[in-house]
């Protein structure tokens, strides 16, 4: 245990450096996030997109850890949403322990989970409270789809979205399984916030578990312009690039003030029909 308070507190000491001054690499995350969502900006309504999805059969094969995760989720969704759960077949859990693995763990200790699609494996970095982590990795798997999950897209080969997939996919962990303790807790708040802007936000969710990041945008503009929609998931992006508490806050209280904007534009033209 002695070595995993030493590397606790290598990382705590390295949050607070963070905090303090915005370091070299994570400026370049934040500009390069400006870059490719300007190019992303100017591409997307010459877009199209085909779900193909396929259910081959009702006999899914997954591990054990998983029963109580997928009767909560079949008791919560809609049944246009089941034909994921066939992602899910042969997944595979591993456990990743730093007294076997301590490179991979040391690689990843920044890191609760992941959920690899090349290989359809999920890895488990976290000590305590695993479930909550499974949970979270659970919904990127079911959500995927042509090696990305969720809210990610692909936009001329740009990837954009990740901040918006981790916020949600976590908001839904709350959600459907209870989880009270979560990861990215601003990205969370402002997919709370943009929820209230939408008239039916199964409209969002049913278009996040099939990876349909165009049905999302296109229903986001009956409400907010293409400007507002872009600036929201390049800020979502750039919350978590960084671990700067005060660069966060800052954006998230900006862009919270945005959404607040929208929201009260809609109920004024509401008032006004």
């Amino acid at each position: 245990m002695d070595i995993i308070i030493v590397i606790s507190s290598m990382y705590a000491i390295s949050c607070l450096i963070d905090n303090i001054i915005e370091s070299p690499k994570q400026i370049k995350s934040v500009k390069l996030n400006k870059q490719k969502y300007l190019i992303a900006y100017n591409l997307i309504d010459n877009i199209t997109k085909e779900n193909k999805i396929n259910l081959n059969s009702n006999n899914i094969n997954y591990p054990k850890e998983l029963k109580e995760i997928i009767t909560k989720f079949i008791q919560y969704t809609d049944e246009e949403n089941l034909d994921c759960l066939q992602k899910v077949q042969n997944v595979k859990i591993n456990y990743i322990k730093i007294t076997k693995d301590f490179k991979k763990y040391l690689q990843n200790f920044s890191k609760e989970g992941t959920y690899n699609i090349q290989n359809n494996t999920i890895n488990i970095y976290k000590l305590l409270n695993k479930k909550s982590v499974l949970s979270h990795e659970f919904l990127h798997l079911i959500s995927s789809n042509n090696n990305i999950s969720g809210f990610t897209t692909i936009i001329d080969d740009i990837l954009i979205g990740d901040g918006l997939d981790e916020g949600y996919t976590e908001f839904l962990n709350q959600k459907i399984f209870k989880i009270k303790k979560t990861a990215y807790p601003y990205n969370v708040k402002l997919i709370k916030k943009l929820e209230q802007i939408f008239e039916n936000p199964k409209e969002i969710e049913n278009a996040y578990f099939h990876n349909d990041f165009l049905k999302l945008y296109h229903t986001f503009l009956k409400y907010g312009t293409k400007e507002e929609f872009f600036h929201l998931i390049q800020t979502l992006d750039n919350l978590i690039d960084t671990d700067n508490t005060i660069y966060q806050k800052i954006i998230y209280t900006k862009e919270k003030n945005n959404l607040n904007k929208i929201i009260q534009r809609n109920k004024q033209k509401i008032k006004e029909l």
